[in-house]
């Protein structure tokens, strides 16, 4: 419920701040971890943030409703049970595709939050596979594994579609905006998506997240990024760096969401 009026609060411009932050505050699992991480030594605040509203005022309303979105996914969404899926490695991976998505947002002169929000949920579909059938993902995983190919081309080859297509149809029932819908379904293969849209975006912060080894895999695979992709960003080295270099330092920043 928290994370849906956070994201029916962005589409609105007259958002009401103090009723937001009360609304927040009720949930004191998300409160409590939005406040752990505006109070971290990565903001250096001379004086400790102690409420929502607080942390509204000082991070600003975009930095705090991307934070209490990630903590809503993270402490509500429900674990699967298998063995071979690490869950402390999935949500490193999902925060640190959030962020480099959101790093690329100044480069690319595009809003943040979209780009946040679309990163934070591109593997949603595997988290509800892994609820709903455990038992074949763990078989999933294993196959991935001996035949050295990416998850995506395993779920396929078990179940006749992979979580893109998964986490797109939850997007679609929960009412999420179109271009959030369509960067879930298409993050693997942008070029499936709308020219210029978040599929794109996403695809190549998925990678940026796997080339920074930032969910601590011992066997990562860093996916091949489409060359339309890469031309139609046209992000030149400068720029690239820029990204990685706040794609850092934001996973850092949000880590403490982790627990």
């Amino acid at each position: 419920v928290v994370a849906m009026e956070v994201l029916q609060s962005m589409s609105g411009a007259d958002t009401d701040i103090d009723a937001l932050a009360r609304r927040i505050a009720q949930d004191q699992a998300i409160a409590a971890r939005v406040l752990r991480v505006a109070n971290s030594p990565f903001y250096g605040l001379q004086a400790q943030v102690g409420s929502i509203h607080d942390a509204i005022v000082v991070l600003g309303l975009s930095s705090v409703r991307s934070l209490v979105l990630a903590a809503a996914v993270i402490a509500g969404l429900p674990a699967g049970n298998c063995p071979d899926f690490s869950h402390t490695r999935f949500w490193r991976h999902v925060l640190g595709v959030a962020v480099a998505a959101r790093a690329l947002a100044r480069p690319l002169k595009r809003p943040p939050e979209p780009l946040f929000i679309a990163g934070l949920l591109h593997d949603i579909g595997r988290l509800a596979m892994m609820v709903i059938y455990p038992d074949e993902l763990c078989s999933v995983l294993a196959d991935a594994q001996a035949r050295d190919c990416t998850l995506a081309e395993a779920e396929q080859r078990h179940f006749g579609f992979d979580h893109s297509t998964a986490g797109a149809e939850l997007a679609r029932r929960w009412n999420f905006p179109a271009e959030i819908v369509d960067a879930l379904a298409w993050h693997h293969n942008p070029t499936q998506g709308v020219p210029g849209g978040l599929a794109g975006i996403v695809h190549y912060a998925d990678a940026i997240a796997h080339a920074l080894d930032l969910d601590e895999a011992d066997s990562d695979q860093v996916p091949r990024l489409d060359p339309d992709t890469v031309d139609a960003l046209n992000l030149d080295w400068e720029a690239l760096v820029g990204v990685l270099t706040e794609t850092r330092a934001g996973f850092d920043s949000f880590k403490p969401l982790l627990g």
